[in-house]
């Protein structure tokens, strides 16, 4: 028998300790797995190979007399007669099948039977900006599952339509066994015949057809909590789907919130910002000007001389989410008047007239430097 290479079939260094051999075989058994690949000959064959690779290098020993070339290949006997498979590391390769069979122990007799649960009913809601701010109650409508009135869920005209399950015999649950690489493994699932329920319907409920649930058109009043965000979802339990099987429970509700935008407000997390446009003789002389929050109008006085574009920072009147309180921040936005007539043209004309430039300190700055950089552009100077 030719010596294989099993580092390069595990995809492992020769350096490599026994662990990173071990997750390497772990990782490649799983992969190529046959009950995975039912018809596939070629990830049989590299299923194989890994557990040939593993039966030697798994094992120091062994491993030790394969990398001194003293390993008798030609009197080793892979996995023991007539398995086909190799028995090194048993355990580990159980769990991985374990693994992508649903995890859990190696005895699924004893495995515990899941609560059966309705799907989600997902809606959405339109909320104003205020609504969503400060919070508030909203009405929707919808339609959802909701257990039989008839048949009280179990989907049969009566008591007398409904037998035991003759498969699973009442238990809903069956041991299914199936041969594989490992032999004959029994496992514990729900029965196909009755789905659980352990009973089978010999006349169905008129109402629901045996369905155990019928569609319900519902009105609820949910509170929109302060400080809710643009695409926001509620999430409400037990008020979605009923589950049709016996013994099961009501799926959640999600709610879509869609907030509308402000006409004067833009948000960002918990601060608001909002643009206030102020006369051109407020900004020179001073004066009160009415601000927006979300609790009414503030009045706030200007100092004079406020410059277009400057922004206010008023603590603690953003958004209240319950972890904290935002800001509001106010720009300043200087408004030019516009149709002015000749006479006003004129009056503005000679009140520009009696100003110079200690009146426009930026101004006079900007036309300093502009002054700077003409003359070195003159020079040839650029530094």
């Amino acid at each position: 028998m030719a010596k294989k290479d099993y580092y390069a079939i595990l995809g492992v260094s020769k350096t490599a300790s026994q662990d990173e051999i071990k997750s390497a075989y772990r990782k490649m058994a799983k992969q190529y797995h046959p009950d995975l690949h039912p018809d596939d000959k070629q990830c049989a064959e590299k299923f194989k190979e890994c557990n040939e690779a593993y039966e030697i290098l798994g094992d120091p020993e062994r491993r030790r007399k394969y990398d001194s070339g003293e390993m008798d290949f030609e009197n080793f006997n892979f996995g023991g007669p007539g398995r086909g498979f190799s028995t090194a590391g048993f355990e580990d390769i159980f769990d991985i099948f374990s693994s992508f069979m649903g995890g859990g122990s190696r005895s699924s007799a004893g495995a515990q039977r899941q609560t059966p649960r309705g799907s989600d009913v997902t809606c959405s809601v339109n909320v104003s900006f205020l609504e969503a701010a400060l919070g508030a109650s909203k009405e929707i409508k919808l339609n959802r599952l909701e257990r039989c009135p008839d048949c009280n869920g179990t989907g049969a005209k009566d008591s007398s339509s409904v037998k035991e399950c003759d498969e699973c015999h009442g238990t809903g649950r069956v041991q299914y066994v199936r041969d594989s690489f490992f032999g004959r493994q029994v496992t514990v699932g729900t029965c196909r015949k009755c789905g659980g329920a352990g009973k089978i319907v010999t006349e169905r409920c008129k109402k629901c057809n045996g369905a155990g649930v019928v569609s319900k058109k519902k009105i609820l009043t949910i509170h929109i909590p302060a400080g809710t965000e643009n695409g926001a979802i509620m999430s409400i339990n037990g008020y979605g789907n009923a589950s049709a099987a016996a013994g099961g429970v009501n799926g959640n509700l999600l709610v879509i919130i869609n907030v509308e935008q402000s006409k004067l407000f833009k948000r960002d997390d918990c601060n608001l910002y909002v643009d206030v446009p102020i006369p051109f003789s407020v900004a020179v002389n001073g004066g009160d000007v009415e601000i927006p929050t979300l609790s009414g109008s503030v009045t706030h006085r200007l100092e004079e001389g406020t410059a277009n574009g400057e922004t206010l920072r008023i603590r603690g009147k953003g958004i209240k989410n319950g972890r904290r309180t935002g800001d509001l921040f106010v720009r300043l936005l200087v408004e030019v008047p516009s149709n002015v007539d000749k006479t006003n043209k004129k009056q503005l004309a000679e009140f520009e007239n009696q100003l110079s430039l200690k009146n426009y300190p930026k101004r006079k700055q900007y036309l300093a430097e502009l002054d700077e950089l003409n003359e070195k552009i003159k020079n040839g100077k650029t530094q």
